[in-house]
């Protein structure tokens, strides 16, 4: 499907990084098992690992572990000490994403990661897939993001590209994508092929649902009705 930035509602697109990029979850699982080990508590299934992609590690800790600050900071450390060395290499590019950036980039749409991951590692990663070239802006986190929240990374990308609000589509695989979005005032597009699910997105009112990353093309020309018009 070929992009006129001219034709499109959505000029500047923001991207998540696991499970709308990426499918990095055998990184984020065999790290996140390597810190729980290590402190000695018990390794979790998969379906509980899953709730960890999305949000930040800090806050997943604390709320689906229960740990207090101190220990999810040792927990966040003891993860990134395998991931920074093996688990960011342990990351595999969605089928048909490389060809969606380019025909958005070639198409004059503004690109930008959004992540809740931090920037070194969403700045390795890109470059290991080669779809840094796309991006006009790499937006993620500081290594000791305790308290910023999916918004402010949003926020930041926005103001770096010189985006307005009705101009900007976020693209995201969990409910913190839409809700950081709607947050700083910009509709999302929910992904089907990341970790999230349709109730999920359904619930926490996605302004777009779709299956693949091709059928991005066609919401950033709003060929799909946007939801309530």
């Amino acid at each position: 499907m070929k992009i006129d930035v001219k034709n499109c509602r959505y000029k500047y697109v923001l991207f998540d990084f696991d499970g709308t990029l990426t499918d990095s979850s055998e990184g984020i699982f065999k790290s996140l098992s390597y810190a729980f080990e290590f402190y000695g508590h018990e390794k979790p299934g998969e379906d509980f690992l899953r709730k960890f992609i999305g949000p930040p590690l800090h806050y997943s800790f604390q709320t689906f572990c229960g740990f207090d600050d101190a220990h999810s900071r040792e927990m966040t450390e003891k993860y990134r000490e395998r991931y920074r060395v093996k688990g960011y290499l342990e990351n595999t590019m969605y089928p048909g994403i490389d060809k969606t950036l380019s025909e958005l980039k070639k198409g004059g749409v503004k690109l930008a990661t959004a992540s809740s991951k931090p920037l070194k590692f969403v700045d390795d990663i890109c470059s290991d897939l080669g779809i840094k070239k796309y991006f006009d802006y790499l937006g993620g986190t500081t290594f000791d993001n305790t308290k910023e929240s999916k918004a402010d990374v949003i926020k930041a990308a926005m103001d770096a590209l010189g985006a307005d609000k009705d101009s900007t589509l976020m693209v995201g695989d969990r409910l913190f994508d839409i809700e950081g979005a709607h947050e700083a005032g910009i509709a999302c597009c929910a992904v089907l092929y990341g970790f999230g699910s349709t109730e999920e997105f359904i619930d926490h009112n996605a302004d777009y649902i779709v299956e693949k990353p091709q059928d991005i093309l066609a919401v950033v020309q709003e060929k799909p009705p946007r939801k309530g018009e």
